[in-house]
């Protein structure tokens, strides 16, 4: 099925509707279209947005995949993009129809180097719904209705992102308590006062910055350097060249996972300009497998500054503008170029 998954965007189909006579299509695929659409069926070299729900219909029914928890791409169609099984199938539909897709686990999984997943069984099936809820026949159709798309699902993907996130934080709490009486002990011991974050980071501010606390919608360029909590020993820094990386960090607080957990955790507390420390538990830094430079559940602290701080759109902004910088240069350097060769 993995050949599909490409495809993956809404669906709101239940599995009941599954019942019922079902065609016969390639490679093992039998389907169902549900008809409650007008128009034409999709021409060749359009772009189609399809909504996508995955099914496991085993004892218990196992959702696999749900593109309401995505962001749903728009894509071309044709029978290049498509594998041809689907491709014959799908291009049947027109918009506002459904379908429904079910393949046996035998045969799903027959080529696949991996294998069956071991909560599956042969002779089961596994369901895809599909919905088409619309048809672009240009790609600027197509780019704007995907811009919109994304914009709206953004705050839906997130939400999900962050549920995956306190998930994972969640199954190293044995470690968190051992962590936090750790770090609680050291600020006692050297009489630091620090604020606790959400997720279990201590944030001790050393200079108050201005504006707004920093949300999930903003990106900030940061100074830092990293210390081990038992030793004091650097172990990175962008201010120090040994490192050779110079450069501000550029902290999306919306990509998760792109940092280290305590990072985002301890920046919803800081602001443009503050300069603080922040003592980060190993559940929230690199953990038990540590790194090449780090120990197993080492605990770190971190003396950061916060350069700057931009929304997306400002960011975006801010690159825009200095992309049409260097195209200006880049043809003033033609230019000059080609009025030197003249002469």
């Amino acid at each position: 099925m993995k050949q599909f998954f490409y495809l993956s965007v809404f669906c709101a189909l239940a599995l009941g509707a599954c019942t019922g006579a079902f065609k016969k299509g390639d490679k093992g695929l039998e389907y169902k279209v549900i008809s409650t659409g007008s128009g034409k069926t999709i021409p060749y070299g359009n772009f189609i947005q399809i909504h996508i729900k995955q099914v496991y219909g085993g004892n218990k029914d196992t959702v696999l995949s749900d593109s309401r928890d995505m962001v749903a791409p728009i894509q071309l169609f044709d029978s290049v993009n498509t594998p041809m099984a689907y491709y014959k199938i799908i291009k049947q539909l027109r918009k506002g129809d459904s379908l429904i897709i079910r393949q046996l686990t035998d045969t799903a999984f027959r080529d696949s180097q991996q294998g069956m997943p071991p909560f599956m069984k042969k002779g089961k099936y596994i369901y895809t719904h599909v919905k088409l809820v619309n048809i672009f026949a240009t790609q600027l159709e197509a780019d704007s209705a995907n811009k919109a798309e994304r914009a709206i699902a953004k705050p839906r993907v997130f939400k999900k992102q962050m549920e995956e996130v306190e998930k994972e934080i969640a199954k190293f709490n044995d470690q968190r308590k051992i962590d936090d009486k750790i770090i609680v002990d050291y600020l006692a011991k050297n009489n630091i006062k620090a604020e606790k974050a959400n997720w279990g980071t201590y944030v001790s501010v050393t200079t108050e910055g201005t504006g707004e606390k920093m949300n999930y919608d903003n990106i900030a360029m940061v100074n830092y350097t990293g210390r081990t909590l038992d030793s004091g020993r650097v172990f990175d820094s962008n201010l120090d060249p040994k490192f050779k990386h110079t450069e501000p960090l550029q902290f999306t607080m919306m990509n998760l996972g792109a940092v280290i957990f305590g990072f985002t955790d301890a920046f919803q507390l800081l602001k443009k300009g503050t300069k603080a420390t922040i003592y980060i538990p190993s559940s929230l830094g690199y953990g038990k497998e540590g790194s090449q430079v780090l120990k197993p559940n080492e605990n770190l602290i971190f003396d950061v500054e916060i350069t700057d701080v931009m929304t997306a759109a400002e960011f975006a902004a801010k690159q825009m503008e200095i992309q049409e910088k260097m195209m200006e240069a880049q043809k003033s350097q033609a230019d000059s170029i080609q009025k030197a060769t003249k002469k």
